[in-house]
């Protein structure tokens, strides 16, 4: 029996290795250009529901799965087309912050998810809001904070957050995603802009420093009658949170807030449909009020 030739044997695995090592390489280079495919046409049809109008089947039906990280990725090429047609990013909302929404949404989503608010898309203080310029209406009533100065995370804290901020408003978020109803993943929440479909922005600016953020209060009505009543601690225990809590994740995006940017920081209360006829109204205790008709 011929004897066991060792550096054969191990100039073998080395090839063997190499090969393995490049095979694996390639499988991974091909798995990014999928997933990059993949990335590119969400973000075309979802622009395009967005632009005609146009409910569509969730992309992870159409074109199979992305992960979370991934569907933000999408949100933001969405956007860049947006501003690329003409539109401004004015600010964020933040999604899914309170007991209620979750209550309401189990099953669904299990935290907070953030998406950008366009200027094509956020109003100040209309008389109404046109029905036909949405799929179906879900109206929040939130705080909003105005940023003076950039946050850039990670690491930001409440307090960094009180700092960079320059005022707080009343604002109502316009919940109207461009997903049909079905099974869809927390990818598809993400790439459609976290079903954002508009803002109200009341026109009642308070300074950030000494604001009762816990405690500010607001009551919801529609058509007089009496929805409900919450106060900003709902929103993740202190509105603030919500700010910092965006920062940090905008940070493994290489994103940031703005310095102008308001952010609408979660609904205090469960979302109230609404519908062409409705007359709606929301009453905070010191940043006034916020009414309008859907027609």
């Amino acid at each position: 029996m011929a004897a066991f030739d060792t550096a054969f044997y191990m100039s073998c695995w080395r090839v063997m290795s190499r090969g393995l090592r490049n095979a694996g390489r390639k499988e991974a280079r091909m798995g990014e250009f999928e997933n990059e495919k993949r990335i590119e046409q969400w973000a075309e049809v979802l622009h395009a529901a967005h632009r005609d109008r146009q409910r569509i089947a969730a992309p992870s039906a159409q074109f199979g799965e992305l992960s979370l990280h991934e569907g933000y990725e999408v949100q933001a090429r969405v956007v860049a087309r947006r501003c690329e047609a003409g539109e401004r990013q004015v600010g964020w909302k933040v999604g899914a912050t309170s007991f209620a929404i979750l209550e309401q949404m189990k099953g669904m989503i299990d935290g907070p998810m953030y998406g950008a608010l366009m200027s094509g898309t956020t109003w100040s203080d209309p008389e109404h809001l046109a029905a036909e310029n949405f799929f179906g209406i879900g109206l929040e009533a939130e705080i909003g904070i105005v940023l003076e100065r950039p946050l850039r995370g990670p690491g930001i804290t409440n307090v960094d957050v009180l700092s960079a901020a320059a005022g707080v408003v009343a604002t109502a978020e316009i919940i109207d995603g461009r997903i049909e109803q079905g099974k869809s993943s927390l990818a598809d929440g993400a790439a459609d802009n976290a079903a954002h479909g508009g803002s109200v922005l009341g026109t009642l600016m308070r300074p950030a420093r000494g604001f009762d953020f816990l405690h500010e209060g607001a009551i919801v009505r529609k058509n007089g009658k009496l929805f409900g009543s919450a106060c900003g601690v709902e929103a993740l225990g202190n509105p603030l949170s919500v700010v910092s809590w965006l920062a940090n994740q905008l940070a493994a995006h290489d994103r940031q807030i703005e310095a102008g940017h308001v952010v609408s920081t979660g609904s205090f209360l469960k979302i109230m449909e609404a519908e062409a006829g409705d007359i709606i109204e929301m009453s905070f205790a010191n940043l006034g009020q916020i009414g309008f008709a859907i027609v």
